[in-house]
């Protein structure tokens, strides 16, 4: 049997035209292949292996969302995705609020870097998918992510058959919002994650949360 073994190590300089690296990233200990544009190539999964909740009332950090960052940080073009599977209670109706936060605690005291409104609640029972997307747009000690939320939910009282309130009064509580800008060169082992505050009275049960990077 025939194995090959790799030390890991950090982001190497850029290889000469019509070569790549392949490496194993020292921070996020995952496959990378960087191209003769400097440019890097790979991802990261992460998911949660328990429910979370009933809670949510206040702001909360989502168990297992925080994404390890490389060692090279963030690059253009970089892609976050997060997918939530969600339920709640009649009780919830506040306006929600999601945060992405970037940090080494995986907590709420992490750095907000992002934060998205959605639309008020219904005051009906509801479960649903929660899609949260960001896109790197530009590194440098002003870099600026882009980002989006939104629901497929059921949104019946009985949650069970047309789609329409519950998490969301509009149907999709679609947001969009870029971030200001931050200093986004240098995160390499901090970890990019997620925080929902559902507003006063909400309950909310987290049955699953699916985090990723790709670039």
């Amino acid at each position: 049997m025939a194995d090959i073994l790799l030390e890991e190590q950090s982001s190497p300089g850029t290889p000469s035209a019509g070569q790549g690296i392949i490496f194993i990233d020292t921070s996020a200990s995952v496959l990378i292949h960087k191209d003769d544009s400097g440019g890097h190539h790979g991802g990261l999964c992460r998911a949660a292996i328990a429910a979370q909740g009933p809670g949510f009332a206040a702001d909360t950090y989502i168990t297992n969302s925080g994404l390890i960052l490389p060692s090279f940080s963030m690059q253009a073009g970089m892609v976050f995705l997060w997918n939530i599977s969600a339920s709640k209670t009649g009780a919830s109706t506040a306006t929600p609020i999601y945060q992405v936060r970037i940090g080494a605690a995986q907590t709420t005291g992490d750095t907000s870097v992002l934060t998205l409104t959605g639309p008020a609640q219904t005051a009906i029972a509801d479960i649903g998918t929660l899609r949260i997307m960001l896109t790197c747009r530009s590194v440098g000690v002003t870099g600026v992510i882009q980002g989006t939320a939104w629901w497929t939910h059921t949104g019946t009282a009985a949650s069970t058959t047309v789609q329409g309130t519950g998490f969301a009064n509009n149907g999709t509580g679609h947001i969009e919002g870029t971030s200001g800008g931050f200093n986004n060169t240098a995160l390499g082992g901090q970890f990019i994650g997620l925080s929902i505050n559902g507003g006063a009275s909400s309950v909310w049960t987290l049955t699953q949360s699916v985090g990723e990077w790709r670039v």
